[in-house]
Order: structure tokens, then C-alpha cells, then sequence
């Protein structure tokens, strides 16, 4: 491993080892985080880790599908340190204390430390393993490479169940990569108050400096253009807004220039060094978390500023680790008119799908994650919400769900945007969006005025055909096998199958016309489950009656590998 990827690691594991954690439980919180996407205050709950723990540093059950995943994590202190194939052995042996709830019993009466214990209790993993939860899978993490003895081992189990799923060095190195928080911009910049600013001293490493600074200053700073000043910023520019109208405003009237901080929140900007001198401000290394909008509409107007438009600026000092910029930049929105969506947008799952879907499909599509960002060179755009309501219909099954926006990005988005989801699934969401957007003209009239809610369905009853053949199965399961090689193919097949759909749809549309009273109208059944699950039911019916007829109504693409 290069000594880049080891640093890079050692910065990300640097920000969850807090506490009481050794290095090595925190490399596993942001494993945990990271890769196995869990929310931040339910891995602390995942975790146990020190001397006695059997070869368990970590539990994680899924009791939907009744799983349990042991996870062990070994950190390394030196890039070149090897993994061997102890600690794997000991990860593959703590599976049987799993099989059953005496086994259980068995793993407490070894007595093992009591962080184990405490965590077999929190977790109630006997009365889970009672119920049929079981070992599904192992997962060991490091950030060592593993040797020869640790290669052969893995090798070795290639067909045992629960499978070893190992990460070292490299592969967590690439997640790292992606996941990692945008830099500030390595800019040295001053800044001049019309007054002296006021220094205030917060503890832990952060100072804070707050002037007053003549807007025609602001706008002259680097990567307002490119938007490269605001990479930290949970969204981008959103167009003519009410607010955004309203600076312009007051930019034309030179009259209100002098009032504009007194009614306007102002500017938050972190820096990595802060220097206070009389009115000078110098930062070393700059972003804008909050007031990117203002900053863009002053920009947009800079002809028309003078001198007497000053914007209050708040600039905060934080160190390289990242936690409190983090909670700078998330609380500084979240007092302003900021959706979760917004929000997420800095989450580091929508960063690591962001680039996946740059480095696996750039040439042909790009992933939006924030309002306004831009992409020049992409034909085809997926947003994280449209692909947030079809992952919603196609791969949760529950697109009267999907409908409901507000969820998303909130008590849905960990079953959402689970560690299943990669680049993959994404462009071939991306590819049924771009089929039902094709065949929306032959929807019936009253259907095509609420598109928006009957896509979803669409989607979901597609999804449910492919699910009915072997091959459609596994291209919902593995898209990457037909991916992007296959686009066309694919593309007909789907098309194929969604004018099918949207026909039985109409009829299913007319027939309850006919059957129900005046009140039935069909725009609603579309956000309805059990309206919904009616509509499935009659299609699955007629097309399985189809495909007896014609086998080659299903899908049946050959996968490219």
C-alpha cells in the first residue's frame, strides 16, 4: 500500500477515534459508516473491542432478513505491515457460537469480556438466534495487506458458508477515496472589516472572527465561478429563488446598500489558520458552508455593488479532522429553509455512490447529489431524489412509499441507500427512468397529468416482472453483468416490457371505470398500497398467461460476462 492511501485512511479513522476506542474500533466505526452505511449513532451500539472478545469486535443483524454479520477489525501501524491468517481463523470460528441459542450460551459461559457480553445483551442475539436469525456473513477489516498465509486461507473458503468477506488495504483505501469530505481551497486569502472584527476563543483548537466586509471584496475571491468555494456546502445554486430575487433588489438599490447586513444572516467561511490583525483578516485555506446562494446572487450583480454593501462574515478556524466543520456546516443550514435532501448531500454514502458513478459510468452519467451542481460533460443526470423514489419502488418494492418525498432522505434512507446500492444499480435506474420517459406519451390522458406518481408504479410492476425470469432476476441482483456493454439491448427489452405494462395499466384503468362508482378516481390509486398491490396482481396475471404462450415475452438478455 502507498503511503498516500495509509495517511489517507489514518485521517478518516482519525475522526472516530474518540472515547475510550482504540485505533482499531475506529477504524471499524468507519467501516461501519463508511461501507456498511449505518447511521453514526447506531454503530457505537455494533461494537465491542479489547482483549477476550473471541474474535468479535462487532455484531450487526439484520432482522428483516434474520442475519447476523460478525465483523473483526485489525489496524496496522506501518503502510507495509501484513495481515496474516490468525485473526482470519479466529473471525471463521466465531461463527459457531451462532448456531443455536445454547451455543450462545456457551460463547457467555467462556467468559469473554464484558464489552461482548454487554454486546450480546444490548443486541439480544439469543433470542434472535431462538427466533432463526443466524451467522450470514464474516466481514474482517484492516488496513494491512494481507500475506501470503492470509491470500491462501481466503482462497481456501472460496465456497464456505457464511462466506469471508475481507477488506484490506486497498479496497477500503478506494471507499476512503471517494468518502472523503471535499478539501477547503488551498487559498491564502485577507479579507479587510470595515472595523475590527471580534475574536472569539472556543476551545478544542477553534477560533472564531466576525466582520464586517465590503461585498465587492467577497465577490473578487476564487472558485465562486467554478463553484469550487462552496464544495462543502450542502447545495449549490438554485436558480432565481424569492431570496435570491430579493438580494438582487437590493443590490439595484443603491439606497439600501448600507442596511444589507442588518438583514442579512450573513456568511459562515471555515479556514484551516486564522490571523486577526487590527482589521485583517488572513485565512489559509477557505470554503463557504452557509450563504452560498447570497454569495452567488452578489456575484451575479457585482457591477452594480459599492463600497458601502458590507456582509457580515463569520470565519471559524477548525482543524484537519473534520468533525466539528462537519457540524458547523450541517447546523449553520439547518437553521435556514433546508430540506434533508440538502442535508444528506455531504453524507458520505451519496459522496461514495458519486463517485462510483464518475469513475464507472462518466462518460455517460453523472450522479447529482446537490441543488445546482453542473455537469458539462454528461449527457444523462440522475438526482439523488428521482433515483432515491425508483430504488424506493423497483428494489424496496414499495412505491406508494416513494411518493412520499419527506421520507427519503429520512426514515427511509438507510433501507434506501443500503450498502447493496452501487453505481450500478444507479445507471440502471437511470435506464428505466429514460424507458418510462419514452412510453409516458401512451399512458391515458388522465394518467399522463399525474406521471409523476404513476412512474413509480410503473417502476415497481416492471421491477416485479424481471423478478419473474431467471435472467431478469439477476440483472436487477448484478446489473454490472449486462452493464454498460448491453445498454441498448437492455434499453429494448425494457421498453418492450413498459408498453406492455402501460397497456394493462389503461385496460386495468378502464375495466374499474366501468366496475366502480363515480367516486373512483384513478389518479389516487397510484399513491394507494392496496390500490397499488391491484394493479400488480392483475398484470402479473396477464403477463404470466403471456409468457405460457410466448416465452418471449419475459426477459431474456444474455449477460456480456
Amino acid at each position: 500500500m502507498s503511503r498516500a492511501d495509509f495517511d489517507l485512511i489514518e485521517a478518516e479513522i482519525a475522526i472516530h477515534q474518540i472515547g475510550s476506542r482504540t485505533q482499531s474500533a475506529a477504524l471499524l466505526a468507519w467501516f461501519l459508516h463508511a461501507v456498511w452505511r449505518m447511521e453514526p449513532e447506531d454503530v457505537d451500539d455494533a461494537i465491542c473491542d479489547g482483549a477476550g472478545d473471541k474474535g468479535i469486535d462487532a455484531l450487526v443483524v439484520d432482522d428483516d432478513l434474520r442475519e447476523i454479520t460478525i465483523v473483526q477489525s485489525k489496524h496496522r501501524d506501518k503502510p507495509d505491515a501484513e495481515q496474516g491468517d490468525q485473526d482470519l481463523r479466529n473471525l471463521v470460528g466465531a461463527a459457531a457460537y451462532f448456531e443455536s441459542p445454547e451455543a450462545v450460551d456457551g460463547l457467555i459461559r467462556s467468559k469473554p469480556n464484558a464489552e461482548l457480553v454487554n454486546l450480546l445483551t444490548r443486541l439480544k442475539i439469543r433470542e434472535r438466534v431462538a427466533e432463526g436469525a443466524h451467522a450470514k456473513r464474516l466481514v474482517f477489516v484492516t488496513n494491512g495487506l494481507l500475506d501470503r498465509a492470509g491470500r491462501g486461507y481466503v482462497e481456501s473458503l472460496a465456497d464456505r458458508q457464511p462466506p469471508l468477506d475481507v477488506w484490506d488495504a486497498p479496497r477500503i483505501a478506494s471507499v476512503a477515496g471517494r468518502t472523503r469530505r471535499p478539501e477547503l481551497r488551498p487559498d491564502k486569502v485577507e479579507l479587510v472589516s470595515v472595523m475590527p472584527p471580534a475574536i472569539v476563543d472556543l476551545g478544542d483548537g477553534v477560533t472564531m472572527a466576525v466582520g464586517l466586509v465590503p461585498a465587492v471584496e467577497l465577490v473578487k475571491l476564487a472558485g465562486i465561478e467554478d463553484l469550487s468555494l462552496f464544495d462543502r456546502n450542502v447545495r449549490l445554486g438554485v436558480g432565481r429563488t424569492r431570496i435570491n430575487n430579493q438580494i438582487g433588489d437590493t443590490v439595484i438599490n443603491a439606497a439600501e446598500h448600507r442596511l444589507f447586513p442588518a438583514y442579512h444572516n450573513g456568511l459562515t467561511l471555515l479556514t484551516h489558520r486564522l490571523e486577526v490583525r487590527k482589521d485583517r483578516l488572513t485565512l489559509d485555506g477557505i470554503t463557504v458552508v452557509n450563504g452560498c446562494q447570497s454569495m452567488l446572487a452578489l456575484y451575479r450583480n457585482r457591477a452594480r455593488l459599492s463600497g458601502d454593501l458590507t456582509v457580515l462574515v463569520k470565519v471559524v478556524q477548525v482543524d484537519a479532522r473534520g468533525e466539528i466543520s462537519d457540524k458547523i456546516t450541517y447546523r449553520t443550514n439547518n437553521q435556514n429553509p433546508v430540506d434533508i435532501r440538502d442535508q444528506r448531500s455531504t453524507d458520505l454514502v451519496q459522496r461514495d455512490l458519486q463517485g462510483q458513478v464518475n469513475r464507472d459510468y462518466g462518460d455517460q452519467l453523472a450522479f447529482a447529489i446537490r441543488a445546482g451542481e453542473l455537469f458539462p460533460k454528461s449527457p444523462r443526470v440522475l438526482d439523488n431524489q428521482r433515483a432515491a423514489q425508483l430504488l424506493m419502488a423497483v428494489y424496496v418494492r414499495e412505491p406508494w412509499n416513494a411518493v412520499r418525498k419527506v421520507r427519503l432522505f429520512d426514515e427511509d434512507y438507510r433501507r434506501i441507500f443500503n450498502r447493496e446500492v452501487n453505481s450500478h444499480r444507479l445507471y440502471l435506474m437511470s435506464l428505466l427512468d429514460e424507458v418510462l420517459d419514452t412510453v409516458a406519451d401512451k399512458l391515458r390522458p388522465d394518467l399522463r397529468a399525474s406521471f409523476a406518481s404513476v412512474r413509480l408504479t410503473l417502476a415497481y410492476v416492471l421491477g416485479q416482472l424481471l423478478r419473474d425470469s431467471d435472467r431478469g432476476s439477476q440483472l436487477l441482483a448484478e446489473p454490472q453483468r449486462w452493464l454498460p456493454d448491453l445498454t441498448g439491448a437492455v434499453r429494448d427489452a425494457l421498453t418492450a416490457q413498459a408498453v406492455s405494462v402501460i397497456d394493462l395499466v389503461n385496460g386495468y384503468i378502464q375495466e374499474q371505470l366501468k366496475v366502480r362508482d363515480d367516486t373512483f378516481d384513478p389518479k389516487l390509486i397510484f399513491k394507494n398500497e392496496g390500490e397499488i398491490l391491484k394493479v400488480e396482481r392483475d398484470v402479473m396475471s396477464f403477463s404470466r398467461r403471456l409468457v405460457a404462450k410466448d416465452p418471449s415475452y419475459k426477459f431474456d438478455v444474455p449477460p456480456a460476462r
